[in-house]
Order: structure tokens, then C-alpha cells, then sequence
């Protein structure tokens, strides 16, 4: 949802533009305008990089999301979520040490 949001915004953006341009105005208007829209859509990444220290590429977003979604959803529910990695690491450790003696 989202990135749908993401991607509807910048779509929403070059409409403007177009429509500025060919219906409204000229590009002698339009271009201070597309100049402050690309310069906010940079400020906005610079500071996604700022806050999060990782590049602004989907895969970095979505893992940042997916992180995010899933410590909010096990606080709510009541879960510890150091204490389940702990045990799931655990399991994964006697796992292993039951495939080396079978």
C-alpha cells in the first residue's frame, strides 16, 4: 500500500507537469515548478538516508517496512521478540546437532 502511495504520488507528479505544459502553461512556467518538485523528491531521499543509513532502493524499503510491521505486531501481541530469536536459534543449533549424530 505503501509503495502504491509512493508510486501514485510521482505518477500524480509528471501529470502535473505534462498537463502544466501542453494545456495550462509553457515550459518557461512549468520548469521552476519541476525544478522544486525533482529537488524535494532528492530531499526526501537524502533524508530516508539520512535517518535509515541505506540507500533508497525498493529492497532496502521494504525490508525497513517489513522490520518495522513486525516489532509493532509483537509488541501489540506481547511477544518478545529477542527472547523467539534466541529460541529459534536454539532450535536451529540442537537441529543441526541431530543431524550429526543421525
Amino acid at each position: 500500500m505503501i509503495l502504491s502511495l509512493g508510486s501514485s504520488v510521482v505518477i500524480g507528479q509528471l501529470s502535473l507537469i505534462f498537463y502544466g505544459t501542453f494545456h495550462l502553461y509553457s515550459w518557461d512556467i512549468m520548469e521552476p515548478i519541476c525544478y522544486l518538485m525533482t529537488f524535494g523528491n532528492f530531499t526526501a531521499g537524502f533524508y530516508f538516508y539520512l535517518f535509515s543509513k541505506r540507500d533508497l532502493d525498493l529492497t532496502n524499503f521494504h525490508e525497513i517496512l517489513t522490520l518495522r510491521f513486525t516489532h509493532r505486531a509483537c509488541a501489540r501481541h506481547g511477544i518478545n521478540l529477542a527472547k523467539h530469536e534466541a529460541n529459534r536459534a536454539e532450535v536451529e543449533r540442537l537441529r543441526n546437532a541431530l543431524k550429526v549424530i543421525f
